[in-house]
């Protein structure tokens, strides 16, 4: 039997032998930690491993918070591109302050670099050595030659270039000179065009009382009035003065950009007529017209005194046409059809040739106007006057737009044929809306009402000149 004090002993040793195994256990591990946490703190720093390897310049298309996308095209591929965009992507201005996402526009040329394979933009920054001029109104586009001129300086005019109204792309034809443009690009080249200030479309409805007199649009436009017109004006708020043989009315009007506003002058009380309007039709268009000895344009229509006239017509190559006819209260319509010659050069019978004419084709079934005249619907052919025209396409329920062409002073035949019009969207029908009593119908508001849906691609088929009216092909002109 163990005694007492025995017991106690044997204790205290099996005590001291934890005590020491504990201890030594202890020390080992904090030796461990400490040699682990030297060699950590000696390791040099890693570098962060930069993914956004590709780097060009740009021309941004569209921005998208929502999405937090932005669409843009590089230059050195020629294509348009879409990346994503996160907080830590870096955003600055041309001279390195930091700027939100929502301050970027279409048209703004940017160093960009991203992830092609993940597609996820890492930096912009607007570009410091491009250049911007923007509320310019004097400037003109030679495509053919590939240049343009902003005020009195020349540039080079990129087949690449990008041009924005609305924030959507456009074609470069649709800019028609009464257009407010910021132009952008590095060194002498033009990278972007950008529409500050677009134009609509005036239409006058119930203008019988009109006919033949003038029409002021502002400081902007004065035309003689004709019928079934559809007057481009620059958009913005303008007095029209209308002024006819015992009529003088002003109408307040506001042009929105693509959209069409309709003037119904039904209210004006005609006066008593003391002449009449008349309408002449002549062919060739091409022919002097002379009513009692005066010469007239046939373009509009002439106002009369009520009774009889004589109208005489001429034109190379044909024989004069003299006849009377009466004027109205009612006024009158005067078709003439003058007669080719004929001559004899040896045994043949040779005629003379009509002159030179202008033919839009496409898109067919649309009204075609040329500097704001109806010229009729699509295939239409008249005579063709050389120099710059914008040519205005419209049908009900699509969206009515805009070009400009220049026609060569060449003798001969030319034909232009341009994109399909695009439907109107149900969204931006505005119906019942009536500013001073005229009708607002939005015949030319975009279809697409996202940044993603964006026009491109559009191409304006001309200048297919034609000798014996035979076409001798299409010239494109493909923009993007």
């Amino acid at each position: 039997m163990i005694k007492k004090d025995e017991l106690q002993n044997r204790i205290k040793c099996i005590v001291c032998i934890c005590s020491l195994l504990l201890t030594g256990c202890g020390s080992i591990g904090l030796a461990q930690e400490a040699t682990f946490e030297s060699a950590y703190e000696n390791e040099p720093p890693q570098e962060p491993v930069d993914i956004y390897t590709s780097q060009t310049t740009a021309v941004i298309e569209a921005v998208n918070l929502e999405s937090q996308t932005i669409r843009v095209y590089l230059t050195d591929r020629n294509e348009s591109r879409e990346f994503t965009y996160t907080g830590a992507t870096l955003i600055n201005d041309k001279y390195g302050a930091s700027m939100s996402m929502a301050q970027l526009m279409p048209g703004d040329i940017a160093e960009i670099k991203y992830n092609s394979e993940l597609e996820e933009a890492g930096s912009i920054a607007l570009s410091g050595d491009a250049w911007s001029y923007e509320d310019v109104t004097k400037y003109t586009f030679d495509e053919a030659s590939g240049n343009a001129t902003i005020g009195d300086e020349s540039f080079s005019l990129d087949g690449k270039v990008q041009v924005f109204s609305d924030g959507k792309k456009i074609e470069i034809a649709q800019i028609i000179k009464q257009d407010v443009l910021t132009f952008q690009g590095k060194g002498h080249t033009i990278m972007s065009i950008t529409v500050d200030k677009g134009h609509g479309y005036l239409k006058l409805i119930n203008d019988e009382a009109v006919l033949g007199g003038w029409m002021e649009i502002g400081q902007t436009i004065i035309t003689q009035i004709a019928p079934d017109m559809l007057i481009t004006v620059p958009e913005g708020s303008y007095s029209v003065r209308l002024s006819s043989a015992g009529v003088e009315e002003t109408r307040e009007v506001t042009i929105e950009r693509n959209r069409e506003t309709s003037l119904n002058l039904g209210d004006i009380e005609i006066p008593e007529p003391e002449n009449g309007v008349v309408t002449l039709k002549v062919t060739p268009q091409s022919a002097q017209v002379y009513v009692d000895d005066t010469e007239v344009e046939t373009t509009y229509p002439v106002r009369l005194s009520l009774g009889l006239h004589q109208i005489t017509a001429k034109a190379e190559g044909y024989d004069t046409i003299s006849e009377y006819f009466e004027v109205g209260a009612e006024g009158a319509v005067v078709k003439l059809d003058l007669t080719e010659k004929k001559e004899v050069s040896g045994n043949s019978i040779s005629s003379y040739q009509e002159s030179s004419t202008i033919t839009i084709s496409l898109p067919a079934d649309t009204e075609v106007y040329q500097d704001n005249l109806y010229m009729g619907i699509a295939p239409v052919t008249y005579t063709k006057t050389a120099g710059t025209h914008t040519i205005t396409l419209r049908k009900e329920g699509y969206i009515t737009r805009s070009y400009s062409i220049e026609v060569p002073d060449d003798g001969k035949d030319v034909t232009y044929s341009f994109p399909d019009l695009d439907p109107e969207s149900s969204e931006n029908t505005v119906s019942g809306n009536t500013v001073s009593g005229n009708a607002i119908n939005s015949d030319s508001t975009d279809s697409s009402s996202s940044t993603d849906n964006i026009v491109s691609g559009n191409t304006v088929s001309g200048n297919s000149v034609n000798d014996n009216n035979e076409a001798l092909g299409n010239q494109q002109a493909d923009k993007q």
